[in-house]
């Protein structure tokens, strides 16, 4: 009799640790679905295996973007970043500020000045400078001169 006792007490005991087995699986189970956010759930080393194959193809495609990335901020130091420009009155008999003078630099301060200037009998004539690393090999103007500090000392948004 007391043999039978413990045998039934043996067996709820089992059958407590089978359905808290059973729960825990279970609690498991919702944790890895909201984890994963996967609502079938068959075999969790083929749902490992499936993010580890994910996380591989990811982890290519960040590394081909990065080098894009790069390649696009080299080609960027090498365009217009900084745009200066100055209306001006070249003579004192002539109404109005009619010619003007606009620097165009890239990162390096390289680029160019344009230089307009308005006259009275042949409407006007326009002249180009070569500016390399904030200098020009030309002799500048006042305004000319004026207008390309200004643009060396335009703050960049985003250094590259």
């Amino acid at each position: 009799m007391v043999l039978d006792i413990f045998f039934i007490i043996l067996s709820i005991a089992s059958l407590a640790l089978a359905g808290y087995s059973l729960w825990r699986v279970r609690f498991l189970q919702n944790k890895i679905k909201g984890v994963f956010q996967s609502e079938k759930i068959d075999n969790v080393d083929e749902l490992l295996e499936s993010y580890s194959q994910k996380f591989q193809t990811i982890d290519k495609k960040l590394d081909k973007i990065f080098t894009e990335l790069q390649s696009h901020s080299t080609i960027l130091n090498y365009t217009v970043h900084k745009v200066a420009i100055k209306r001006f009155n070249p003579f004192a008999d002539m109404g109005g500020d009619t010619s003007f003078t606009t620097a165009l630099l890239n990162n390096e301060n390289s680029g160019i000045l344009l230089t307009y200037i308005a006259t009275r009998e042949q409407g006007g004539r326009s002249y180009a400078k070569a500016i390399e690393k904030g200098r020009s090999a030309q002799t500048l103007s006042e305004e000319e001169t004026a207008v390309l500090a200004s643009a060396i000392n335009t703050p960049l948004i985003n250094k590259l």
